[in-house]
Parts: C-alpha cells; structure tokens; sequence
C-alpha cells in the first residue's frame, strides 16, 4: 500500500510540473466549438458575431484577471503593435473558424484548424532555413494524407470542401498567431497582452456589425448562459491555465496537452451531435495529431 507521505509528494510533484493546468486548458478550449454552435443556434447569431461575442467576453475577463494579479500593463510601441496584430490575426481566426463550425462538421472543422496550424509553422520555418528537411517532409506528409482521408471518407458529404477551407484559413491565421508568440515581447505580459487583444478584436468586430448590420439577434436565458461558458469557460479560464501551466512545462508536454484540445472537440461532437468520423476519419485525425506532435516536438526540445 503506498504511503500518504509518498501520495502526496507525487501529488506535488505533479501539479509543480504544470500538467493539470495545461491539460485544464486543452479540455476547456476544446469546447469551444460545440459552445459557439449552441451560442449560433440559441440566438440565430452569424459566425461574426459568436466571434465578437467571445473575444469581448473573454478579453474583458483577462483584462481583470490580469489587474487582479498586478501584471504589468503594456509597455512601449512595440507591445502596441504587437496586440494590434494579434487583434486582427484574432478576428481572422475566430471568424474563419467559427464559419467552418457553422457550415458543418464540428469535429473536421476543429481537426483541420489545429491540425494544419503546426504544419503551417513547420513549413514557414523551412522556408526561412531555405532548406526542407526530411523531417519537415514527413510532416507535411502525415498532415496531407490525414486531410485526405477526413475529406475523402463516405460520410463527409458535399459541404466538406466548404469546411476544409474555412478551416484552413483559420490554421493559417493561427499559424501567424503563433509566429509572432514565439519569442517574449518587451513589455508585453502575455495574459494582459492577450486580454487587450481579444477585446481591440471585438469591438472592430462590433463595429462591423454596427456598419452592416443582420437580422436582430433573439436574446434569452440560454443564449446568454452561452455566452458566458464560450467567453468563460471556453477562452479567458483555459488562456489563464495555459499560460500559468506553461511557465512550469517543458515545449513537448505543453505541445502534448494541447492535443487534448482537438481531442475534446471531436468527441462532443461525436457524443452531443450525432457526427460520425468513420474508420477512414479517425485514422485521417490521428495523422493530423500526430503531425501536430512532431512539428512541436523538436530535437533540441526532445533532448
């Protein structure tokens, strides 16, 4: 029988480590999706507006998170122009993929956006090193043939092509976000820079939508609980687990646990919306994962 001393050592250890609060966060990220579906359909909301929905929620609650814990505020023309740029690789993200959630597989639309979004990066830095390595060829490979399978399966219907490419959009635009997050930017902490960011995102996008305005959104109980768990509990609590969670990880295991996102959207999907992957998806999903894994995972931070 182990010992408590022994258990509760462990216990430390692990939460030292970072893992729950990166796994926290895949998990909660990954309901996203099915949370800004509900958000649509509970108010007849265009994907737009779920979007400016969720980075005004989200952003205003980080922003206080972040004068609640005194971080720093930003800093210098630099930390300025880099949350402008977030803002808008922000709305380009949010909008494309919460289109390809509205057009039709929530579970293609999540594992084409954070699948190719590492590709994405792999092949830019390629190009930068002006030479593509079998290993960046091996990626590339395992993401191309996974996209062929969840597109080429029987049960993927005509409208796939149209989430395929809305979703590849946003794995592009995530790509950039995280090209320009690669390194610290002086005098930019990343829970208020992130705050500021989502909430510069959605008031352009309110503006958009104040400039051409849709139909008239049905306001009620459930829309507004929706918005709360897509703002919430689907952007400024994983966004503060992560961050928190990754001073304390390594790249692979934050890379691993980030996994859990595409994970947990898939089987909402599966479990809440009748979606059915078939053999050829799954397998066509687990090559995406599995490309995710080895563009995070490089040799310098395997060794």
């Amino acid at each position: 029988m182990t010992h408590p001393d022994t258990i509760a050592r462990q216990g430390a250890s692990l939460l030292a480590s970072g893992a729950p609060l990166l796994a926290g966060a895949g998990v909660l990220w990954g309901g996203a999706g099915a949370a800004g579906r509900m958000v649509a359909a509970s108010g007849q909301l265009s994907s737009l507006e779920v979007a400016a929905g969720r980075a005004l929620i989200g952003g205003v609650a980080l922003v206080l998170a972040a004068w609640l814990l005194r971080r720093p505020w930003l800093r210098g023309r630099r930390a300025v122009r880099h949350v402008v740029a977030m803002a808008l690789l922000t709305i380009a993200y949010q909008t494309t993929y919460f289109a390809a959630v509205a057009a039709g597989s929530l579970s293609v639309a999540t594992l084409v956006a954070l699948g190719s979004a590492p590709v994405f990066v792999t092949i830019v830095h390629a190009v930068q090193r002006r030479r593509l390595e079998a290993r960046s060829v091996a990626i590339l490979a395992l993401a191309l043939v996974g996209l062929g399978l969840l597109v080429g399966r029987p049960e993927a219907g005509e409208g796939v092509w149209t989430v395929v490419g809305l979703a590849l959009g946003s794995g592009v635009a995530f790509a950039a976000i995280t090209l320009i997050n690669a390194d610290a930017v002086p005098g930019s902490d990343h829970i208020t820079g992130t705050g500021v960011a989502f909430v510069l995102a959605g008031v352009v996008m309110v503006v958009v939508l104040l400039i051409a305005p849709g139909p008239s959104i049905q306001w009620s109980g459930p829309l507004v609980g929706w918005l709360v768990v897509l703002g919430l509990l689907c952007t400024a609590a994983p966004y503060g687990l992560y961050f928190t969670g990754l001073l304390r990880a390594s790249a692979p295991v934050a890379a691993l646990f980030a996994l859990l996102e595409p994970v947990t959207s898939t089987l909402i999907a599966v479990a809440a919306f009748g979606e059915r992957l078939g053999v050829l998806g799954w397998v066509g999903g687990a090559l995406l994962l599995g490309a995710v894994v080895a563009s995070s995972w490089t040799p310098k931070a395997a060794s």
